[in-house]
């Protein structure tokens, strides 16, 4: 079907398709009218001054300041100094049983911790694992002493503190502890 908006040539006018992608070199002038439209669209590009963006929050910021900030908050290693001493380990050590009993319960809570901290790196047969949780993200650090804090706040009961992060794992996709 025929669309309506073409219409046949006129008699004596040229139907000869235009070139568009043609440059200089292949023999096509450009006008000075041309040569200051390319200039300019080729100008639009170019970045004058600080690039503003918005940042989660809704403000303002630079671009610099949005990189300052995450690699700052992620390698910033009195930040994770805290986090994993100050806050998580710290945490644990006080709220969780100390009795010989509980040792093996609060072995398996420490490697649920320490395998989400080294994301996915759990303890081999040999007794290592390859990575060390207190060098791990600073987000998952946090991740984990918020859980931390929460179950210090309402229940303290171990086996619902292991079950949290043993689903943190599960669902992170670093899975099962071996048996």
């Amino acid at each position: 079907m025929q669309d309506p908006n073409d219409q046949a040539p006129v008699d004596g006018e040229d139907i000869t398709p235009v070139d568009t992608t043609a440059t200089p070199d292949q023999g096509t002038k450009l006008t000075p009218e041309d040569e200051e439209r390319a200039m300019l669209l080729a100008s639009t590009d170019a970045v004058k001054g600080e690039q503003l963006k918005i940042s989660l929050t809704g403000e303002v910021v630079t671009e610099q300041e949005l990189r300052d900030y995450a690699v700052g908050y992620v390698s910033d290693p009195e930040n994770m100094y805290n986090m994993y001493y100050l806050g998580i380990d710290k945490l644990l050590k006080k709220y969780l049983p100390q009795s010989k009993f509980h040792k093996e319960d609060r072995d398996r809570i420490y490697e649920e911790k320490n395998t989400y901290l080294t994301r996915g790196h759990r303890i081999r047969p040999n007794g290592r694992r390859g990575a060390d949780g207190r060098m791990g993200y600073a987000t998952d650090a946090e991740t984990i002493l918020n859980l931390v804090i929460h179950w210090a706040a309402t229940s303290r009961n171990m086996a619902v503190l292991y079950a949290q992060l043993l689903d943190l794992n599960v669902k992170s996709g670093y899975g099962m502890p071996a048996a």
